[in-house]
Parts: C-alpha cells; sequence; structure tokens
C-alpha cells in the first residue's frame, strides 16, 4: 500500500504527517478486481434487506504461513453510514477524518480486518517506514480500537516509527467479552437491525477477534485493577483456564461448541482454530515491554483518548461448567465496548496524557476538541523530548 496523502499539502506546513489506522469492521471492502464495494455501511445493509457481503475467508494457510486470501481487499477507513445516492446518514469516522484532511497531511492506513493481527502488524509497520521517507519524518499516529492493538505490536518492535501515538478507545487489554461475539448468534453480532452479517461462523474465519483474547493470567501482567474475568458458582477465580487452547472451548461451550452458535464444528475447525489461538499466543505476548525488551525511554510521547459511556461488559459467571453469556454478567465503566481501564496500554509504557469523555466506542475520536488538543500536547512533548 502507497502512502497517499489526503490532507493539505506537506509542504506547507512543519508539522508531522498524520497516519490514521481504524479499527473492527471499520475499513470498506472492495473486490480487487472489479473495484465494487462489497462492504460499507449502507442503509441496506444496516436494516438487514440488502444482500450481506461474503465475509468468510478461507480455513487455510498458504506456503508463508498467511491466511489463504480471498477476492476482497480494504480500500479506506469507513467514514459514514450513507442511504441510497451516497446520501450520509450517521458518522463512524467521518468528523475526525474531515477535520484532520483540512488541518493536517494526513495518511491512512486501511487493513483487512478479518485477517490475522501479525499480517497487518508486518504490512503498518512497512506502511510506517514508506511515510517516514517520504515526509523526512515519522508520522504521528492516530490509532482506534483494534487499529491500537496493532500500532501497540509495532511500537513493541520499531518505536523509531513514531513521531508520537494518539491511542483511542484501545481495545489493549486482553478480555472476554469477546466471546460473545464467537458462541451467540444476534446479540453483540448485531448492526443496526441486520442480525445475519456476522456470525460466529463468519467470525470463526475472521480470525483478527481472536487476538483480544488472554493467555492465562495475562491482565495480571497488564497491572490491570480488576484481573479476574471468570468465576464459578462458589466465586472462585477460572482465570487460569487456558483460551489459547481448544479443550478449554470445548469443555466450557464457547464459540462454536456453544448450543447456541449455528456451528456444526469438526475437526477440521478444532485444528484450524488451535492453529489460529497459537498464533495469537505468540502476538500477544510480544505486546508487553517485559517481553518485547521495549524500554521507557524509547518510546515516543503517547496520550490516551477513551470514552465512559456506559456499564461494559467484563466477566462471566461460569455454571455447571458452561460460561453464562446472558446472565451473572460483571460490569464496568467504559464505552460500551471496551472498558475504561482496558483503554490503557501495559504497564511500562509512558503515557503523558489522558482525556476522557462520554462517547460510546464508535464516537470516542469523533470528539474534534480533544484529538486537535491531544495532538498539539503531543507535539510539544516531541520538541521536548528532542531538547534532552
Amino acid at each position: 500500500m502507497t502512502p497517499l496523502s489526503r490532507g493539505m499539502n506537506a509542504a506547507n506546513s512543519p508539522l508531522p504527517p498524520v497516519v490514521f489506522i481504524h479499527g473492527w469492521k471499520a475499513s470498506v471492502l472492495a473486490d480487487e478486481k472489479t473495484g465494487k464495494t462489497e462492504f460499507d455501511y449502507t442503509l441496506g445493509t444496516l436494516l438487514g434487506i440488502a444482500k450481506d457481503p461474503a465475509l468468510e475467508l478461507p480455513l487455510q494457510w498458504d506456503e508463508n504461513q498467511n491466511q489463504v486470501r480471498d477476492n476482497l481487499v480494504a480500500v479506506n477507513p469507513c467514514h459514514s453510514a450513507t442511504a441510497f445516492c451516497g446520501i450520509k446518514i450517521g458518522s463512524i469516522y467521518g468528523p475526525m477524518l474531515d477535520f484532520l484532511e483540512q488541518s493536517r497531511d494526513l495518511r491512512t492506513f486501511a487493513y483487512d480486518w478479518r485477517r490475522p493481527l501479525d499480517e497487518s502488524a508486518v504490512l503498518f509497520e512497512e506502511f510506517l517506514v514508506q511515510v517516514k521517507e517520504q515526509c523526512g519524518q515519522p508520522p504521528q499516529v492516530v490509532a482506534h480500537s483494534m487499529g491500537c492493538l496493532i500500532t501497540l505490536s509495532v511500537l513493541n518492535k520499531r518505536p523509531q516509527s513514531f513521531h508520537s501515538i494518539l491511542f483511542a478507545a484501545a481495545a489493549f487489554s486482553p478480555v472476554v467479552s469477546i466471546l460473545k461475539d464467537f458462541s451467540l448468534v444476534g446479540e453483540m453480532n448485531v448492526v443496526a437491525r441486520n442480525s445475519t452479517m456476522f456470525t460466529p461462523k463468519v467470525h470463526l474465519s475472521n480470525t483478527a477477534p481472536f487476538y483480544f483474547l488472554p493467555y492465562p493470567m495475562e491482565r495480571a501482567l497488564w497491572d490491570k485493577p480488576h484481573v479476574i474475568t471468570f468465576w464459578d458458582e462458589n466465586k472462585t477465580p477460572l482465570d487460569q483456564d487456558d483460551l489459547h487452547k481448544v479443550e478449554t472451548w470445548k469443555r466450557l461451550k464457547i464459540g462454536m461448541y456453544h448450543p447456541e452458535s449455528g456451528v456444526e464444528h469438526s475437526h477440521a475447525y478444532d485444528t484450524w482454530l488451535q492453529t489460529v489461538l497459537n498464533r495469537v499466543g505468540t502476538f500477544r505476548r510480544g505486546l508487553i515491554p517485559a517481553n518485547s525488551g521495549l524500554k521507557a525511554s524509547d518510546c515516543p510521547p503517547i496520550c490516551v483518548l477513551r470514552g465512559d459511556y456506559e456499564d461494559t461488559e467484563f466477566g462471566y459467571l461460569c455454571a455447571n461448567g458452561q460460561i453464562d453469556l446472558k446472565k451473572n454478567i460483571t460490569f464496568l465503566r467504559g464505552d460500551g465496548r471496551v472498558t475504561v481501564e482496558d483503554s490503557m496500554p501495559p504497564s511500562g509504557i509512558p503515557v503523558s496524557k489522558v482525556v476522557t469523555n462520554d462517547r460510546e466506542h464508535s464516537q470516542v475520536l469523533n470528539d474534534i476538541e480533544s484529538v486537535s488538543l491531544l495532538l498539539d500536547h503531543l507535539i510539544e512533548e516531541k520538541k521536548k523530548m528532542n531538547q534532552k
């Protein structure tokens, strides 16, 4: 991907370029050969009256151990939900993108949010190198949700590729609420009125969301205030259970093994899932500075923008050997998808400023006042760092 500028001419400004990386389900997917848009948030899709896009990927790895591709490629971050003739009916990243296009030299990194995050991290790392070569300086990176996880992976390997970073509604910490997406038809898989576009069967092949899942007691390594996400009837913590093992999924009846998943699992599916979980474990262990060797002194200036919008699902009761994903749910404050505490990077990565707004997950970054404030703050912090 060539990092083309979408904003003001870089020659007109001494400011560093800005790179935006989006979150899960938040880039337009188009047919690689015809250019026809296959996935975007159109009125017909949101109402469930248009034909659902074919989002399942092959359950295979190629000779380079990358997931085999289909015909779809990521084109741009999603700007707005639209009705017929392109009429805007709702904002996705639109307000933030429009602001950055008007005020900064903006480049956007669109990745296929269905594919393994270790693949996307490699592509993002290459993208940042190209931006630095084009502009003569590394960019400020604005990352949202899953994009923060990809950015964190690259930061642990190549901190010099960043001028500074703004993490927004970051889906950082290992979480288990994503299990509802893997296990239940409807529920978290409903988009507006469409309950069929995303299902446990689709997610089985869309490997990216598996990268949110923890290995045993990972939250403790992040120094999170709340470490336990599973309990049994006697309130005994169960976070020693390894969600990176298929046998755990079978025993707890989660994912395709849940009776309401709608997936007829097989040995081939078991094998596929285990290979995915193995990659997830390797990826997640590289996110923590204690494992990667990243030093705080090597980090660029970092800010966090997060949402405190509503009580957000966090933990679940395991009753009679099965996780109850519908009742006895533990909540923490958050943006409806990510809890407030989980929007912070792991210990060992310094954060110079945190702003908390009252917006839900998809709208946290459309707080233009806070985005502008934090980007300016990061530039000043970088100046101070360069003077040392």
